[in-house]
């Protein structure tokens, strides 16, 4: 980013304090993100001036807060890959859900208790996340800037495709047997890539923290299905083949 000196945004915030301003190749990366889909370019750099926004990045195993100032922030996943963990009392940890680029996470905690008391962020890989100030981004500015009515909806379509993650993490964490839960989760993986050759973006040990389950109990039964002929991979790809007996 280009450091500029700027009086006002053109959505009315006045300030006199540094700002940082996108270069060109930025605002192309940016505007490919579906959270700014169909707000101009040229109005970037004054819609992230609006929301006190700002970029940090991470390295894997890093937790990251929500939290600013004092201010609460919903996060957009630049690149890399966020893991959202669930902590049991016994220290048991709970993959409740991923996030890859582009997507949003955080914005269930803007308007609540901090984060940290139910969940916690965790960079699964090297990682650099864009912030939003929450209370901007919900409330339009004065000036009723076009583009930000834009984000708002763009916001609202992010938040539906999170509750129906969450809603197929039950889908799969449902099923009786270990057997199950795995086959619904490749099948799942199967109809969002269209393909029945697919690419896992979890490890092992992530793919069964999500599936409720130990590693060792999963490696098992990956290893049975392989057998059987249900399935074939080698490491993250896999092929999903004859229909499995459950």
């Amino acid at each position: 980013m280009i450091e500029e000196k700027k009086a006002c945004c053109s959505c009315g915030c006045s300030t006199t304090e540094e700002r940082k301003k996108l270069n060109k190749e930025e605002v192309l990366r940016y505007s490919d993100m579906e959270i700014f889909k169909g707000i101009e370019k040229e109005n970037l750099n004054a819609l992230l001036y609006c929301m006190k926004s700002y970029v940090r990045s991470y390295k894997k195993g890093e937790m990251i807060h929500l939290e600013e100032n004092h201010e609460k922030h919903v996060g957009v996943v630049l690149y890399g890959s966020i893991h959202m963990i669930k902590t049991d009392v016994w220290g048991k940890e709970t993959l409740l859900t991923y996030m890859g680029e582009g997507e949003i996470f955080g914005e269930t905690f803007g308007n609540s208790a901090s984060e940290d008391e139910y969940v916690s962020f965790l960079s699964a890989a090297k990682t650099e996340v864009l912030f939003l100030s929450f209370e901007k981004a919900i409330h339009v500015c004065k000036n009723q800037c076009g583009f930000h009515f834009r984000l708002i909806e763009n916001l609202f379509d992010l938040i539906s495709k999170k509750n129906i993650q969450l809603m197929e993490k039950i889908e799969v964490t449902s099923r009786s047997s270990l057997r199950e839960k795995i086959l619904a989760y490749l099948s799942l993986q199967a109809q969002k890539q269209k393909s029945k050759y697919i690419e896992l973006g979890l490890s092992r040990t992530d793919m069964a923290q999500f599936l409720c389950t130990n590693r060792s109990a999963m490696t098992r039964e990956l290893s049975a299905l392989k057998e059987e002929g249900v399935i074939d991979f080698d490491r993250n790809t896999f092929i999903l083949k004859a229909q499995a007996a459950l």
